[in-house]
């Protein structure tokens, strides 16, 4: 073999490797938790992690391979925040109540009352007070925030010992929260309010250290809260919602593209979490009320008296301890939201 024949034979040898080394290289991992229970069909947070799973592998030709780790797998919400600053997970879906000490007025959307409906709550945090709010995240607390997931669910307020049709009906009653807007919330109706780790609700309700909680109808049907509670009450009391975010120098060193890809990867998450919760609050108050649970829908006047008792209640804690520009520029926002979808 001469010289030019070997030469060439080299060539071809170097760009059989390369290609094969192109065919072959392992996609990039990305690592995304949450708390919620490891079936999409009954858990909106699963259901939007499988869609991002979804979407952004397609979106990258298989480039990079996301593994979701649901139903607190890498232990508890303070075990997965932390993963994330580390960047053992990249991607959280988490209830905001998780940052309050770190940042409060990330969980401002959790005030009482303060929601015509979800469309218009949906309009506040997708508009530009909810991307300030985003951006202000993201400086304080070093995550990037990547969007609010709102979606159609309320919280319902359960307990063993009575209906709740009225302000007189809960007074005196003891709730497990884990958010202070909750607990602002029950003090104003004349309730207590305990601080009780998720893990230990069912328990607490079970042997009476509190007679009730609140959460969505999916939440209670998942974790069979109906076997230790009798009584739901839908008081649409506070708007149910999440919060996307990442680690920031994971996300920093994505390329434009890849930027681009996560961004719609995470509104079609979203949009799965979204369509799901609208589903899921009918099948499970359905399933709530065949297992014998007593469900009341506060009627709108009733319901009024509520929000008239919690409403200034939260609205005064929130601007003492999130800053009054937070709590008046959300007031504002919201007026101009009830306003563009023809409320006013």
């Amino acid at each position: 073999m001469n010289k030019k024949m070997l030469f060439k034979s080299f060539l071809t040898l170097i760009m059989i490797i390369s290609f094969a080394g192109m065919s072959f290289a392992a996609p990039k991992v990305i690592k995304i938790a949450h708390m919620g229970k490891a079936d999409p069909f009954a858990d909106a947070v699963h259901a939007s992690a499988v869609a991002f799973k979804y979407l952004m592998e397609r979106r990258t030709s298989g480039r990079y391979e996301v593994k979701i780790y649901p139903q607190g797998s890498l232990g508890k919400q303070s075990d997965v925040i932390a993963a994330l600053k580390n960047n053992v997970i990249q991607v959280n879906i988490a209830a905001s109540i998780g940052f309050f000490r770190v940042f409060p007025p990330a969980s401002i959307f959790f005030t009482p009352y303060i929601f015509k409906n979800e469309s218009v709550a949906m309009e506040v945090i997708n508009g530009p007070y909810g991307q300030k709010l985003l951006g202000a995240f993201s400086e304080k607390t070093g995550f990037k925030g990547l969007a609010f997931a709102g979606a159609y669910t309320w919280m319902a307020i359960t307990n063993n010992k009575r209906p709740i049709r009225t302000l007189d009906d809960i007074k005196g009653l003891k709730f497990r929260v884990m958010d202070p807007l909750g607990a602002a919330m029950f003090k104003s109706f004349g309730a207590t309010a305990s601080p009780i780790t998720f893990a230990e609700t069912y328990t607490s309700m079970q042997t009476g250290v509190v007679d009730g909680q609140t959460n969505p109808a999916f939440i209670v049907a998942n974790f069979k809260f109906n076997e230790v509670q009798k009584y739901m009450t839908l008081a649409n009391s506070q708007w149910g919602y999440q919060m996307m975010m990442a680690n920031q120098q994971w996300f920093n060193s994505l390329s434009a593209d890849d930027k681009i890809a996560l961004r719609d990867s995470v509104n079609g998450a979203i949009d799965a979490m979204k369509g799901l919760t609208l589903i899921q609050e009918i099948s499970f108050l359905e399933k709530l009320e065949k297992s014998g649970m007593e469900i009341t829908t506060l009627g709108a006047a009733e319901m009024a008296k509520f929000a008239s008792v919690a409403r200034p209640a939260c609205l005064q804690w929130v601007s003492k301890v999130m800053g009054k520009q937070w709590a008046d520029e959300m007031l504002a926002a919201i007026a101009d939201a009830e306003k563009k979808l023809g409320y006013k």
